[in-house]
């Protein structure tokens, strides 16, 4: 909400300031008109907008041969605190709602009064047009299609036609939908002050069209005459338009402009503004998508980020490793898995399920030229990799790194004040002196969040570098950091609870015992621990292809062979990784 009201302010205030600087002298009133009303308009739809990322579109096409970017996204840390502000939050929104209901209160009671002036006032039709005679009003003033004026006003009196034809322009043009729509704007942002402003900048060119078209039918100085002569008061209703508003030395001056056409170039520079608020804004709030997908490509993750049950399994050889997660979609099978394509299946060393996430963790061997070629297409800007053979680590492991953060990172009183929550995204560089690099915020949240996240992280040192093939690399990391005003601490890194389906590892290079056949392209048989018990998740992949299979609960599995010649590999964490043909 307060990024919404944040928006909506820069927004409105930037487009009634290039109202001011091109259009306020200009005499197109109809132009004018539909400026403030659709930047008005404009302002309260483009901070709800999440467009497609058009920036990206552009972007140089850089890292993998399909131009993609990837980065290593670790997970994210929560960084709490309680709502410790010199005042209650919920009583500024509760003051907040209570200031615009009165607003809007205001705004039903001149209606209704309208309503009840209409049903005690004389009707009568003049010259076709409807007219309301009332006796406890002055002047004349129309709301929508009704056109009310004082008894006492004869039309028999110069005055009469005229002001008649200028309340007739307000009822053709729709001048009430227009102050009834500001009036709402200004009960719902009160507080802003562009919305006071437009209220009477759109009265005042009311007016100036209402005269205009009076002018049909009078010359110049007969008109201003009786206008001069009437009554130059106002009749108190907000809602209403009037010919006897103010503004006379204005409105005279606005009849006596020759209406001019808008120069090309202001069009165009209002229309570029335009264009690029909406795309500034509501591109923005689609980065958090694309920061996500950023990280989906690569997959990378480091060791302290597998699930409690894997880590205890591949502790004695996590150095040999590397780590991939990969999320899956309900009913898919390995072939339909996005970023498997380019990693050699006989690589594969383990994979473990976590059904209830729809997750699976991938160990795969740091060996071969395979891994060479993933790690060289994860790379950025030169010799910046975002996978590497061995990950940059925190001295302690990544658990010790989120406790670090738990203890530096501290919620900036600005942002409690304002009750400003979300999520923060910090990218930096892990230099191969262990030393970290270009600090910048992906996406903030503002109230000091994000200076306080580059802070800490800029202030973290001794990290272990990264490395691939013996050489320790540059290496690009995306920190989300949540910052939320409750009582839940600082988060652990993210572990996953879910079920794992894996074996323990009994005897490193056992190998499994296979009863399978091979019928019309289809593999089907169990898989069997060497003690004789079912073996469940291992990975069954034909080779060089993406499509594959996990062995069942009772260790039985069914594969289908894009290619029916094709050999197929098995492998599982402990055991010797094994190959079936038709051979």
């Amino acid at each position: 909400m307060i990024n919404y009201l944040i928006e909506l302010f820069i927004i409105h205030s930037i487009l009634m300031v290039g109202y001011l600087i091109f259009l306020r002298e200009e005499s197109d009133y109809s132009k004018l008109r539909a400026y403030l009303l659709g930047s008005t308009l404009l302002s309260m739809i483009v901070p709800l907008l999440h467009f497609p990322s058009i920036l990206a579109l552009f972007a140089p096409q850089q890292g993998s041969p399909s131009g993609e970017v990837v980065t290593y996204l670790l997970n994210p840390a929560m960084i709490t605190a309680q709502s410790t502000s010199s005042y209650d939050f919920s009583f500024a929104i509760w003051f907040y709602a209570l200031i615009s209901i009165w607003f809007l209160v205001q705004i039903a009671r001149g209606i209704i009064y309208l309503l009840h002036l209409e049903r005690h006032s004389e009707y009568q039709v003049v010259d076709g047009i409807p007219v309301y005679r009332a006796s406890n009003i002055q002047g004349s003033f129309t709301f929508f299609n009704r056109i009310f004026m004082d008894q006492t006003i004869s039309s028999d009196q110069e005055e009469f036609t005229p002001m008649l034809n200028h309340e007739s322009a307000h009822a053709r043009l729709g001048h009430s939908y227009d102050i009834l729509f500001l009036q709402l704007f200004r009960a719902c942002f009160w507080w802003l002050p562009s919305a006071w402003w437009i209220q009477k900048e759109i009265k005042k060119i009311h007016e100036y069209q209402a005269d205009a078209y009076a002018l049909k039918s009078y010359s110049m100085d007969q008109y201003s005459s009786i206008l001069i002569s009437s009554i130059l008061k106002s009749n108190g209703l907000s809602l209403a338009s009037s010919f006897h508003d103010g503004l006379i030395l204005k409105r005279l001056k606005a009849m006596k402009r020759k209406v001019t056409q808008l120069k090309p170039w202001k069009v165009g520079a209002l229309t570029a503004l335009c264009a690029i608020l909406a795309i500034a804004f509501a591109c923005n709030e689609q980065l958090d998508g694309e920061i996500k997908k950023m990280g989906e490509q690569s997959n990378a993750i480091s060791f302290d980020q597998l699930p409690d049950n894997m880590k205890a399994d591949l502790e004695p050889m996590k150095e040999q490793l590397a780590f991939i997660k990969l999320e899956v979609k309900d009913g898919d099978n390995l072939s339909d898995i996005a970023g498997l394509q380019d990693i050699d299946e006989e690589l594969i060393h383990s994979m473990n399920i976590d059904k209830t996430n729809n997750t699976i963790y991938i160990a795969m061997m740091k060996d071969g030229t395979n891994f060479d070629y993933v790690a060289e297409k994860s790379k950025m800007d030169g010799e910046v990799f975002t996978m590497v053979e061995s990950q940059p680590r925190y001295p302690g492991g990544m658990d010790a790194f989120y406790q670090y953060l738990g203890q530096e990172m501290k919620y900036p009183l600005q942002a409690r004040k304002a009750g400003i929550e979300g999520r923060v995204y910090v990218q930096f560089i892990v230099e191969p002196d262990g030393t970290i690099s270009e600090v910048t915020t992906l996406k903030g949240i503002g109230g000091g969040c994000d200076a306080e996240a580059e802070r800490v992280m800029t202030n973290t040192s001794g990290w272990i570098p990264g490395e691939q093939r013996g050489k320790k690399v540059r290496v690009r990391m995306v920190l989300p950091l949540i910052f939320k005003l409750n009582n839940e601490g600082v988060a652990n890194g993210g572990n996953s609870k879910g079920t794992i389906i894996i074996n323990e590892v009994e005897n490193v290079n056992d190998r499994m015992k296979i009863n399978a056949n091979l019928q019309e392209g289809v593999w089907t048989g169990t898989v069997y621990a060497p003690n004789g018990q079912p073996l469940a998740g291992v990975n069954i992949v034909e080779k060089n292809t993406t499509s594959g299979t996990v062995s069942d609960r009772d260790g039985s599995f069914r594969l289908k062979l894009i290619n029916p010649a094709s050999e197929v590999i098995l492998s599982s964490v402990g055991y010797e990784s094994v190959k079936l043909s038709d051979n």
